[in-house]
């Protein structure tokens, strides 16, 4: 009897175009679905290999192909539906909402494109480019700026690096990113650069005698003047200052001479040791800044005065002995002629030439040694650290932008005379003017050290602070002497600046804080290079965010799943209350 019952009918067995028909349309949109479901999970699982397995990764595209395949096929096989999905009242809404994203997201790519385009433009905009990062590390310095816009002739620099390792790579970049705004900001010339490989491309190397690598090439195109800049090892390769020097050589400005006085026992600017008391470090900076630096003594000096072959800047760096009444003439006549004058003290060492010389010009070199107990570098209270955020460091050309400095025992400076009774001219200008650029603090005072080592304020002795320790004179003559007048009727002006220390400049210190850039700035300033003095090497800011392998893993799994996975909860829970 059930047999009977399970058997089909003979009119079941007949042919029905009907029972096909609704049977073929049921296969079809059980296939529709499977291709939906294979084309979603074979965009998911490539994307997925995509971003965890870089090693695959490029299985993952194909993955992410075939998924996109798929459903273009479904797109063909069900294009009624789509139509209707499409058109219908749902999705209608739908397609409106795809269109206000669509053009929101065309009109930000516009204005992205627009903006990109507009930044690429020699002549952009000032408001397009703005540096928020503490240090200013991605635009280039005002006086950088004048520079370029004083070029005469077209420049085109060719750097010399290799890219085969993740930390030149890192250096091009740097190096592209600097180049670029060099040659944005030339709006007069036309500045362009390319990368040459020298492992790959040795002969062009040898072509402009390029024998080190990292190095660049500043060539001028109509002069065809050269200069090589040799680059460092790392990421910062070249320095905004680097390329400002070989831009200055190439357009042939005139090289200044610097003079570092020598017979006196003053410090070695051929000693390079970084732990010794030599200043090779202090004339490695100056070369950068296209500086002649050559040593001579006082005969040396007077030699080329005769010739009338005046330095820019004199540097009396750490005299200890024999300055006799003669070096002390030569140099009166060197300032007389219109020269410049840099003074290093040496606390307790510095020779009675010397400071009957200052006092020339109304300054007088302190007795004894400071000690501050309210800033100093422990364990000496001699050690002085000169503080803007304790008004220490008076705001100066010289000293802008100074947050410390730090002095490894110093001498004071002081003035002879004060204000209003300096002597003045006819015309009532005044033959010295003195300024103050850096002081000890209220806990300070000087001290003989040589007579005992007893580190004590002795009010019967000892000079309470604050104390000077750089003084800076602008000066017609020395006090008591006529004024040198120039050929065009005005009076000649010369300028000296005295620091109460040496070792501040010595290479075991001069990398301190920025004890560096205080003698160069000094130089610069006498030298009236006033472009040079804020141009100095950026300090990078450390931006990377550290973490633990917990908090980068919740950091990494939130950002790609949690988000996805709360929106799509969202979604569900929407779903479910609306059906």
């Amino acid at each position: 009897m059930n047999n009977k019952e399970k058997r089909p009918s003979i009119e079941s067995t007949k042919f029905n175009f009907s029972s096909l028909a609704f049977s073929i349309k049921q296969n079809i949109r059980s296939v529709k679905q499977g291709v939906l479901l294979s084309g979603l999970l074979s965009i998911v699982l490539g994307f997925i290999i995509w971003i965890f397995l870089r090693d695959i990764s490029q299985i993952g595209l194909w993955f992410i192909l075939v998924g996109l395949i798929l459903l273009i096929l479904l797109g063909l096989l069900a294009w009624r539906s789509m139509l209707f999905f499409l058109f219908g009242r749902r999705g209608r809404y739908g397609l409106n909402s795809s269109i206000i994203f669509l053009t929101s997201l065309g009109l930000i790519i516009v204005i992205n494109s627009l903006l990109y385009w507009l930044v690429s433009q020699p002549n952009q905009p000032e408001w397009l480019r703005v540096d928020t990062t503490a240090t200013k590390q991605f635009i280039l310095e005002d006086q950088a700026i004048k520079v370029i816009a004083n070029l005469k002739e077209d420049v085109k620099i060719t750097v010399f690096i290799a890219t085969n390792t993740p930390e030149k790579a890192a250096g091009w970049r740097s190096i592209e990113d600097l180049l670029l705004e060099f040659k944005r900001r030339s709006k007069k010339v036309d500045l362009s650069y390319k990368r040459i490989d020298p492992e790959l491309d040795p002969t062009s190397a040898a072509k402009y005698g390029v024998n080190y690598f990292p190095s660049l090439v500043i060539e001028g195109i109509d002069s065809r003047r050269s200069q090589i800049i040799n680059g460092r090892q790392g990421t910062t390769v070249f320095s905004e200052q680097d390329i400002i020097t070989g831009l200055l050589i190439v357009s042939q400005i005139k090289q200044k001479k610097v003079i570092f006085l020598t017979g006196h026992g003053e410090r070695d600017i051929t000693d390079f040791d970084q732990n010794s008391k030599g200043m090779g470090l202090i004339y490695s900076d100056l070369m950068t800044q296209n500086y002649k630096v050559l040593s001579a003594t006082s005969q040396e000096l007077a030699i080329l005065l005769s010739e009338e072959n005046i330095p820019a800047v004199v540097v009396i760096a750490g005299a200890e002995k024999g300055f006799t009444i003669q070096d002390s003439a030569i140099i009166s006549e060197y300032l007389w002629l219109g020269g410049s004058l840099l003074v290093l003290i040496e606390p307790e060492m510095t020779p009675e030439g010397i400071k009957t010389f200052l006092y020339k010009f109304g300054l007088a070199v302190g007795e004894g040694t400071i000690f501050d107990m309210a800033s100093f570098v422990a364990p000496k209270p001699s050690y002085l650290q000169l503080k803007k955020t304790n008004g220490q460091i008076l705001p100066h050309e010289i000293t802008k932008d100074f947050d410390v400095l730090y002095f490894p025992g110093s001498a004071y400076i002081g003035s002879t005379y004060s204000p209003d009774t300096i002597p003045v001219t006819e015309n009532g200008e005044p033959f010295v003017i003195h300024v103050p650029l850096a002081f000890t603090t209220l806990e300070s005072w000087a001290q003989k050290t040589q007579e005992n080592g007893i580190i004590k304020f002795n009010p019967e002795s000892d000079t309470l602070g604050p104390l000077p320790t750089i003084m800076l004179i602008e000066a017609i003559s020395e006090i008591g002497k006529n004024p040198k007048e120039k050929p065009d009727g005005t009076l000649a002006k010369t300028a000296i600046v005295v620091i109460g220390d040496t070792d501040f400049a010595s290479n075991k210190y001069s990398s301190s804080a920025k004890n560096a850039d205080l003698f160069v700035n000094s130089i610069n300033w006498l030298a009236k290079d006033y472009e040079l003095i804020t141009i100095r090497p950026k300090t990078a800011a450390f931006r990377e965010l550290v973490l633990t392998k917990s908090e980068r893993d919740f950091i990494r799994w939130s950002g790609w799943l949690l988000m996805p996975i709360s929106i799509g909860i969202a979604g569900m829970v929407s779903w479910w209350r609306r059906r």
